[in-house]
């Protein structure tokens, strides 16, 4: 009698491979997302900047101590292409500079000072 089918062996073969390809592909997925991340955050505090640039070219300072996006969009027009649930706040300005922070839900944070464009210290 012919019987076809997969046998054990084969089976546990199928699935050793699978592990093995999972555990290259999981983690570069996971740093494909964290730079994704990486980038939306960092294209939002760009964005920022150009709205702090024309506050700035209007009063001659930049806009300081805005703790959320309301408070952003309310003094300079800015708002977030999409509501993720990142929060982002400025702070730390003496008029001729600011910090712009921009954390994501998943835990991830840029700081910036700006307009220099530097890491936050």
């Amino acid at each position: 009698m012919n019987q076809s089918g997969f046998t054990l062996v084969e089976l546990m073969v199928v699935v050793v491979i699978i592990v093995i390809v999972s555990s290259f592909a999981v983690p570069a997925y996971q740093s494909y997302v964290e730079t994704s991340q990486e980038g939306t955050l960092r294209s939002s505090l760009m964005t920022v900047e150009v709205f702090q640039e024309d506050y700035f070219l209007r009063r001659g300072f930049y806009a300081n101590n805005l703790a959320n996006v309301a408070a952003i969009e309310g003094e300079i027009g800015w708002a977030p292409r999409n509501d993720d649930g990142t929060t982002y706040s400025i702070a730390n300005s003496d008029g001729t500079f600011y910090q712009m922070t921009a954390v994501h839900p998943d835990g991830m944070t840029i700081c910036m000072r700006f307009p220099d464009r530097d890491p936050c210290v």
